[in-house]
């Protein structure tokens, strides 16, 4: 009898030592679960930020050619800059926005005249257009080349048939224009001292130059011209009809005769922008402020 007790207890604590075995199994095996999944689900985080990485250079690439090939067609489609240029001409004034802007501001708003550093930063036909205008050579050989009787005749008839260049205030800076250069174009001192301060930024300084410098008289007329009542017969803003704003109008033209001399171009700009106004003014000229021999003799000469 106590044999088979003996042999019933052994028989016992074999079947309990396999089944802590297997238990211990099941843990481990249950752990070894546990740590794949975890790996797994790193993986599959891992494997979506590749994909989306993947995904992301792709559209990258699309976009880059899309891009070579729209600069391309730019380019190809713009050839005519390299001619008669009217296409070029046409995106500039439309820049100007004059059916909504005076011309001052719309010198200042234009694109046109934004800086590019670099032949791949343009991505548009008129920020290509841009990236032209500010690679020009502005000496008077340059400029001669460029304005050819027929350019002028394109801009001219920008201005046929509306009353954009006496409404936006164009007619009244360009007139101040000239009549600046009439004062003070050959007069070095004045342009270099507005030209150094103009690079410093000092508009102050130069406001307080030019009232110390120019002759009373001239300022008057000049300031009559480009009160904003005479200046643009557009809806008037109160912050454009203070004496500030046309002490701005007045250093704005100061300093472009500045720059023009600075570039050795002056004279031939004051030619140019003369020869506009009487092609395309409203007002009714004297005739001695025709000139028209020395318009035609300069017509024959480009």
């Amino acid at each position: 009898m106590i044999k088979k007790i003996i042999i019933a207890l052994i028989i016992t604590l074999v079947i309990s030592c396999k089944k802590t075995s297997t238990n211990d199994k099941i843990v481990e095996l249950e752990k070894v679960i546990k740590k794949e999944k975890i790996r797994s689900s790193t993986k599959e985080r891992q494997n979506e930020r590749l994909n989306n990485t993947i995904a992301g250079l792709r559209d990258e690439i699309a976009k880059n050619k899309e891009t070579e090939e729209s600069k391309n067609s730019i380019i190809a489609e713009s050839i005519d800059i390299l001619t008669d240029k009217k296409q070029m001409i046409q995106h500039l004034f439309d820049s100007f926005d004059l059916d909504n802007s005076d011309a001052r501001r719309g010198i200042a708003v234009s694109y046109f005249f934004y800086s590019y550093n670099g032949f791949s930063d343009f991505e548009t036909k008129s920020e290509y257009y841009s990236y032209i205008v500010s690679k020009i050579d502005r000496s008077p050989e340059s400029l001669k080349k460029i304005f050819t009787p027929q350019v002028k005749d394109n801009i001219y008839k920008l201005f046929e048939n509306n009353k954009i260049y006496k409404n936006s205030g164009a007619e009244a800076m360009l007139k101040s224009s000239l009549l600046i250069h009439d004062d003070i174009g050959e007069n070095e001192y004045i342009l270099k001292e507005i030209y150094s301060m103009a690079k410093e930024g000092n508009n102050i300084e130069i406001d307080d130059f030019i009232s110390k410098t120019v002759d009373d008289s001239i300022l008057k007329e000049l300031k009559t011209i480009l009160k904003y009542e005479n200046y643009s017969t557009y809806k008037k803003e109160t912050y454009l009809t203070t004496d500030l704003k046309t002490e701005d109008r007045l250093t704005y033209l100061y300093t472009f005769w500045a720059r023009r001399h600075h570039e050795g171009n002056a004279d031939y700009v004051y030619e140019l922008l003369k020869e506009f106004h009487i092609n395309v003014t409203t007002e009714q000229l004297e005739p001695e402020e025709l000139d028209v021999d020395e318009l035609n003799a300069e017509s024959l000469e480009y």
